[in-house]
C-alpha cells in the first residue's frame, strides 16, 4: 500500500534565490531529475520482474498522469521492453450524466466511462490480441472510433501502461492477477510559503488545470474555477482508496514549477475576470450539458475564488516558460 511521501516545501525566498542564470539552470535541472528518478525507479522494478504485463496509473486531475505514462513507456522501450499506453479519457461516454446541486455535470465519476469496454480492451491487449482504442476529442467533447494508426498489439514480453483517474479502480483492474500488475498513484505533493501558505497540492493542481484548460480545452479560467467543486467532491470519494491500492506514489511537483505555472495562471485569470467585468465572458464549457441550462454553476463564487488566487499568485516570482525543458512534465499543461 502506497502512502504520500516526499513532501516538497519551498518558500518565495528560496525561489527568488534561484533566479540567477547559473542557479536557475541548476534549480530546474535538479527539479526535473528528482521527478525522473521516481519514474526510473518504477521502470527498473518492472524491467527486473518479467512477470509484469501491465502498469496502472491513477491520480487526481492535473497530476501529470499522461506525461508520466509516456515517460514510463519510453523507459521500458529504452531498456528493450516493448510498451504501449492506453488513456482511460478516450473511453468517455457522455450519456446518463449525473449532476451536483448547482447543475455541474459529473465527468469525474467512473460511470462516465465505458468501463466494460476498458476492461475488455485491457485484457485483450495483455493477452496479445490486437485492439484499436477509441479517441475522445476534448475540443468537441465527443468519443470517436479510432483508426488503424491507433492499433495496439503487444508481443509476449511487452507491457501495457494504462492511465486515468480511475486506473486503480477494481472495475478496471480488479480481475487481473496482482502478480502481473504494478500500480502507481501520482499527485503533486508540495507547498509554497511566504509567511503563510500560498499554495498546496490542491492549488498546484488547480493552477495546472487552469493553464491547460485555457490552451487545450477551450475553457477560460472562470470555467475551470466554476467547475472545480465537482472535481474536488469526486476526488473525496476516490483519492484515498486509489492511493491505498497503489504500489508506488510519485510526487509530480517540481520545485521551480511555481515560477512558470503561477504567472501563466495569473494572466489567464485576469483575462477571464476582465471579460466578466465587461460582460463578454463566455459560458462555462463544462456546463454545456448541465441539467439547469445555466451558463455557470455559480459565477459569483468563481469570481471570489479567482480574486483570492490572484492575491497569492502576485507574490510569486516569474520566469519565462521557454526555460522549461522540452521533456518536462510541465509541458503537459503549458504547451500551446
Amino acid at each position: 500500500m502506497a502512502e504520500l511521501q516526499g513532501l516538497l516545501d519551498i518558500t518565495i525566498e528560496e525561489l527568488e534565490e534561484n533566479l540567477g542564470t547559473r542557479k536557475l539552470n541548476e534549480f530546474i535541472s535538479s527539479s526535473e531529475q528528482l521527478f525522473l528518478s521516481r519514474i526510473n525507479s518504477i521502470v527498473e522494478d518492472v524491467i527486473n520482474d518479467r512477470s509484469k504485463k501491465v502498469v496502472f496509473i491513477s491520480g487526481p486531475t492535473s497530476s501529470g498522469k499522461t506525461t508520466s505514462t509516456m515517460r514510463l513507456s519510453q523507459g521500458f522501450k529504452k531498456n528493450g521492453k516493448p510498451a504501449a499506453f492506453l488513456s482511460l479519457d478516450d473511453y468517455y461516454k457522455m450519456t446518463d450524466l449525473t449532476f451536483d446541486s448547482e447543475g455541474r455535470p459529473d465527468f469525474e465519476t467512473i460511470d462516465a466511462l465505458d468501463v466494460d469496454r476498458i476492461a475488455e480492451d485491457v485484457n485483450s491487449i495483455i493477452s496479445g490480441k490486437k485492439v484499436i482504442p477509441p479517441v475522445f476529442d476534448f475540443t468537441v467533447r465527443r468519443t470517436m472510433e479510432g483508426d488503424e494508426s491507433r492499433a495496439i498489439e503487444l508481443p509476449e514480453d511487452g507491457v501495457l501502461v494504462v492511465e486515468g483517474l480511475h486506473g486503480l479502480s477494481d472495475r478496471v483492474s480488479g480481475d487481473i492477477s496482482p502478480d502481473i500488475c504494478t500500480k502507481v498513484f501520482i499527485v503533486p505533493f508540495g507547498n509554497v510559503f511566504h509567511d503563510t501558505k500560498l499554495m498546496d497540492k490542491r492549488e498546484i493542481r488547480l493552477l495546472r488545470r487552469i493553464v491547460r484548460d485555457n490552451r487545450h480545452r477551450a475553457a477560460h479560467a472562470l470555467s475551470t474555477i466554476d467547475y472545480w467543486p465537482m472535481i474536488e467532491n469526486s476526488e473525496k470519494i476516490y483519492f484515498k482508496q486509489y492511493l491505498a491500492k497503489a504500489t508506488y506514489h510519485v510526487n509530480s511537483f517540481l520545485a521551480y514549477e511555481p515560477l512558470v505555472i503561477a504567472p501563466m495562471a495569473l494572466q489567464d485569470i485576469r483575462k477571464a475576470l476582465d471579460d466578466a467585468k465587461d460582460g463578454v465572458i463566455a459560458p462555462n464549457v463544462f456546463m454545456e450539458r448541465s441539467n439547469t441550462g445555466k451558463p455557470f454553476a455559480d459565477l459569483d463564487r468563481a469570481i471570489e475564488e479567482a480574486g483570492k488566487l490572484i492575491k497569492h499568485l502576485e507574490e510569486i516570482p516569474v520566469i519565462d516558460p521557454s526555460r522549461v525543458p522540452d521533456a518536462s512534465i510541465l509541458n503537459e499543461f503549458i504547451s500551446s
